[in-house]
């Protein structure tokens, strides 16, 4: 498929601050299937420094530092982003595929902030009910969560603890995405946390930030499920970043100084897609 993105990002001040260094995460992560056709990042007022890396993840981050004070921060970026589906991607039955990769790496996407012994119940049902093997679990938790959970919307605020969005039977991309990632390594299945854009409904042009998990399954690699849409990840979804906290993926990080400021946030992407492909 064929993205065109287009995501603004404003912050206004009260009063004049002080910006700390600012680290943008919107470029795009780049692999077999998934292509940066072109990529464009404007910020306002203009930085007096600049500097692209690679986080620990592998997410491009551009840093950012301002010299003087300033009463807004602007954000635009334009990309064009060309995917494909994955081999084997939705395929259930993957005889001799293990999702623990045999690495010393793994430690992070199997760290659990709260373990909870109803999540574990939770997961431990679905597993039983797949006889343990690892594809079948996670195809069923993917629909689990979307057949059993209500999708709701919430613009701000952090990803519900894994119990809450099982409690309430109910939360954001973002919270069943957070349960999702739970469940899995309470199975001992590294996961992680992945944001970016999903095709959506083609008559309309704005969206949201999206969030999935990603499974590492040992000789495939990670992949990602979409349990708020009910479906494992294709050609569908552009990712941004990907980490095992769901902190390490927030597009823009960074504080600012001063006194008695109140900051206001406002936010609007924009997605054409073609099913053509570069």
């Amino acid at each position: 498929m064929h993205f065109e993105i287009k995501h603004e990002t404003r912050y206004r001040y009260s009063s004049p601050v002080q910006l700390g260094p600012q680290f943008l995460r919107f470029r795009p992560r780049s692999d077999d299937y998934q292509r940066i056709l072109s990529f464009r990042c404007e910020v306002q007022p203009q930085p007096s420094f600049t500097e692209e890396y690679l986080d620990g993840e592998g997410n491009p981050v551009l840093r950012v530092d301002f010299a003087q004070p300033t009463d807004h921060l602007s954000i635009t970026v334009f990309m064009q982003v060309a995917t494909q589906v994955p081999p084997l991607a939705g395929v259930e039955a993957l005889p001799g595929s293990s999702a623990t990769p045999p690495l010393p790496s793994a430690t992070a996407y199997l760290l659990r902030r709260a373990p909870n012994a109803m999540v574990d119940a939770f997961a431990a049902s679905v597993a039983l009910a797949t006889k343990d093997n690892v594809p079948c679990f996670l195809h069923a938790l993917t629909r689990t969560l979307f057949n059993d959970f209500h999708r709701q919307r919430r613009e701000i605020g952090a990803p519900q603890s894994p119990v809450e969005t099982l409690q309430l039977r109910r939360g954001a991309c973002r919270d069943l995405t957070v349960l999702f990632v739970d469940c899995c390594r309470s199975r001992g299945i590294p996961a992680r946390f992945a944001s970016g854009y999903h095709r959506g409904d083609p008559q309309r042009a704005e969206r949201d930030l999206h969030a999935w998990p990603e499974v590492f399954i040992h000789g495939l690699g990670w992949r990602g499920f979409d349990p708020t849409r009910g479906v494992a990840v294709t050609d569908t979804h552009v990712t941004i970043a990907a980490a095992a906290d769901p902190a390490d993926t927030m597009p823009v990080t960074g504080g600012f100084s001063g006194v008695d400021v109140t900051s206001d946030l406002k936010y609007a992407v924009r997605v054409r897609v073609r099913d053509d492909v570069v």
